[in-house]
């Protein structure tokens, strides 16, 4: 029986050959009813698409790298899924690595020139020099298949993925504020970080808008861990006069500064109100279940995906592409209501 073409699958759907290559290589290229009829007439004419002879006239490998900070981190595993879901729509593989510090740049460098992966996602924590990034663009003529997530990058020019970090820590103030608290206290993330910097000043802005101390004793440093948050919140039980709420890093300092009150004896929301930042998949299960920044982390891995392909198949025209995508905010029960 004669193996089924890509023409008979167009014949079948009622729609061209390059219509047909576009529903099964950038399948967003297409309507979702284009690539409904395409996929039927695949599966009723049991047309396989030939991937060695497709990538041997491409040249390429059809895989990506994602570097990451924490490859076990909860926050990333829903990053990577949303990656996982839209590489493998477009027949891409993915591997994840966590290089040594300061292994970032040869890994990449090395996977790309020796074409062991078609592009690189970098996760937050990950740098490229100015160097490499400039020699990376003249081995590719234009903009580098490299995206960068949750973070800028500062004066390098590297197409990147991010939310407003400023506008949500803004959001975390007016919510506190909104529900009676004027003294509000947050834990940063370590280092200077543009995360760190970027969250704290949208605080300070909402403080600052509606009349309120910033009272720098409120400001702890801290981290992305439960047990960086346990020892911010020693710092917290230490001062004369505490906070009525804190924003925290994230949900996992949230958690942990929570637990440390708690075997202190103090109550939450009762005694203090605890913000977190990410949402993650253990946040509406703890007790009580946290208020939180939600951060579309499959989404934002989809899109990362999206845009590494976009830079891959030359389908974007942007020489630097920037996505931001938008957080918002999720209310639970770890937030008090204060009567003023």
């Amino acid at each position: 029986m004669k193996r089924p073409s890509i023409g008979d699958v167009a014949r079948h759907a009622g729609v061209s050959t390059a219509t047909v290559s576009r529903a099964l290589n950038a399948p967003d290229a297409v309507t979702e009813k284009t690539r409904r009829k395409v996929q039927e007439a695949v599966d009723e004419l049991h047309y396989v698409q030939s991937e060695t002879a497709r990538n041997f006239k491409l040249q390429r490998a059809n895989a990506v790298l994602v570097v990451a900070h924490d490859v076990g981190s909860i926050y990333y595993s829903e990053l990577f899924r949303g990656i996982q879901r839209r590489a493998q729509s477009s027949n891409f593989t993915v591997s994840i690595t966590n290089p040594s510090p300061g292994g970032t740049q040869d890994l990449i460098l090395s996977n790309l020139r020796t074409a062991k992966v078609d592009g690189v996602i970098l996760l937050s924590g990950h740098r490229i020099s100015a160097d490499d990034f400039a020699l990376m663009k003249k081995l590719y003529a234009g903009t580098p298949p490299v995206v960068a997530l949750g973070e800028e990058r500062g004066n390098l020019k590297i197409p990147q993925l991010l939310i407003d970090n400023e506008h949500a820590g803004y959001i975390a103030g007016r919510h506190l504020i909104e529900m009676g608290h004027t003294l509000i206290g947050h834990t940063y993330a370590s280092h200077n970080t543009p995360v760190r910097r970027a969250r704290a000043n949208g605080l300070r802005r909402a403080l600052t808008e509606a009349g309120l101390p910033i009272r720098p004793e409120f400001f702890f440093e801290c981290g992305f861990e439960a047990g960086l948050g346990r020892n911010a919140a020693r710092a917290f039980l230490s001062l004369p006069q505490r906070p009525t709420a804190v924003f925290c890093a994230n949900d996992l300092a949230a958690m942990g500064f929570m637990s440390e009150v708690h075997k202190h004896g103090l109550s939450i929301p009762e005694d203090v109100s605890i913000l977190g930042f990410d949402d993650i998949v253990l946040a509406d299960s703890y007790i009580p279940a946290l208020s939180t920044i939600h951060q579309p982390r499959d989404e934002i891995g989809r899109r990362a995906m999206n845009l590494l392909l976009d830079i891959i198949e030359k389908r974007n025209t942007d020489p630097i592409p920037t996505v931001e995508v938008p957080v918002h905010l999720i209310p639970r029960d770890s937030i008090k209501r204060i009567a003023r």
